[in-house]
């Protein structure tokens, strides 16, 4: 078995691997980026940049729908094979430029199941590889159906690559994943159904918000059945059946099990030492750092830090190294984290929500509303929205926002900044936004 000595080994390729090597590559170091799977990550190859492309296809479909009659004769179809060769278009060669991006710096990729043996020694098939620091980064896998058929079911990877799709399909679960792909599939054409386990889905999200969502997506023609969760799969004659727990029957063409993520920590099989894990992840402390192996960071999917974003994960992997190279120093600031589901229309939030302020002592006001009837709104057709904007008395500052509306995915970084940076109402109300512009409403969200 060979040896090889590195600074850091990091298990894992995706963005948070690479901000995190590239930091560490230009402090001095000499690291590996160890991968089972195609280098790149699930975000770029798996994830959010796929996934866009076909968002992207369903917004420009469900725009013109909605001004059907009103100066738009006819409404557009996918065409999905095509669909499906743009986005392919767009993944072919990644895997290759980025194992070969991280050579051309200097950095030594290894394709290969990577297994921790001890604080200092990773197995890579028949290597091993001795290191000062250990960054794991090997992300998150759909959760597995434990129930009678469900090898039956697909997951978001299956649907990011059908070939066709199918006139009937079922999701399995509220959160992110099925509304998106529930959104994807009904504007190009499919049956679409939800099945939540509970009343509520997408439960990060502001209730009210998710209220309009859901008259929103059920206009579009998507059926959502709260309190059922599937107690089996099983082929019919004309396809797939799901039996839920309730006794509802709901034939399908396809099921896709969006019920969840669980983090990839089958390299700790192998280890002679114990890392504190949970259901969510590897525990860190706020310098991403193992608490019982100071030597092992955890960043991305797999660590523990209550987010499962790309963008926690990019700024994860800048901050590893920063810790890492300089002793900690750096810690992972969570306090003005945007998040969108790109859903039609977006569904998004930042800082506080209504209950999280309450359960701080905040002293708050609240705008709330509808922009269905204010020109952005009436324009393009749009008839579910809600926005509702927490402010601190006394200060004035930006506490929380929760948009749902079109656009609402780049607006809410507005508000994002707004609270990263402590601005005030009177702050935002001084800018001379472009106008008209779904930026500029802002001013009327918090007047």
């Amino acid at each position: 078995m060979k040896t090889f000595t590195f600074d850091t080994v990091i298990i894992g390729s995706g963005t948070s691997a690479y901000y995190a090597a590239r930091g560490l590559q230009a402090g001095g170091q000499n690291v590996a980026v160890v991968d089972r799977q195609a280098f790149g990550g699930t975000c770029a190859l798996r994830g959010c940049q796929p996934k866009k492309y076909l968002v992207a296809n369903a917004e420009a479909v469900a725009n013109a729908r909605h001004l059907v009659g009103k100066g738009i004769v006819a409404s557009p179809e996918t065409d999905w094979p095509a669909l499906q060769a743009l986005k392919n278009e767009f993944l072919d060669g990644i895997p290759e430029s980025s194992f070969n991006g991280y050579r051309e710096v200097g950095i030594t990729p290894i394709r290969g199941a990577a297994h921790l043996l001890d604080a200092h020694t990773v197995q890579v098939d028949d290597s091993t590889l001795k290191t000062k620091h250990i960054i794991i980064a090997t992300g998150s896998s759909p959760r597995p159906l434990d129930i009678p058929g469900a090898a039956l079911a697909g997951n978001s990877d299956t649907f990011l690559e059908l070939p066709a799709l199918p006139q009937r399909i079922v999701f399995i679960g509220g959160g992110y994943i099925s509304f998106e792909f529930a959104t994807v599939a009904a504007q190009a054409g499919s049956e679409v159904t939800i099945l939540h386990r509970s009343s509520q889905p997408l439960k990060a999200f502001d209730p009210e918000a998710v209220a309009t969502l859901l008259q929103a997506t059920a206009a579009s023609g998507i059926r959502f059945l709260p309190e059922q969760s599937p107690a089996s799969i099983e082929r019919s004659t004309n396809g797939l059946r799901i039996i839920s727990t309730s006794g509802t029957v709901i034939e399908a063409d396809c099921v896709i099990n969006a019920s969840g993520r669980t983090p990839n920590l089958n390299l700790l099989d192998r280890a002679s030492i114990s890392l504190q894990t949970s259901a969510l992840g590897i525990a860190v402390n706020r310098y991403l750092q193992s608490p019982s192996h100071p030597n092992i960071y955890a960043i991305g999917d797999v660590a523990d830090t209550g987010y499962q974003l790309a963008t926690v994960a990019d700024q994860a992997g800048i901050v590893v190294a920063e810790n890492i190279l300089r002793g900690n120093q750096s810690p992972l600031e969570l306090d003005a984290v945007a998040s969108a589901v790109f859903t039609i229309p977006n569904l998004t939030r930042v800082g506080l929500s209504e209950a999280e302020a309450r359960a701080q002592g905040k002293d708050f006001r609240i705008r709330k509303g509808s922009t269905k009837n204010w020109p952005s709104s009436l324009r393009i057709g749009e008839t579910h929205s809600f926005y509702k904007i927490l402010i601190e008395n006394g200060t004035d500052r930006i506490l929380g926002a929760q948009l749902l509306r079109h656009q609402a995915a780049e607006v809410i970084n507005l508000f994002a900044l707004a609270i990263k940076k402590n601005l005030t109402v009177g702050d935002l109300k001084s800018v001379l936004w472009a106008y008209p512009t779904y930026g500029s409403d802002l001013k009327n969200m918090i007047a």
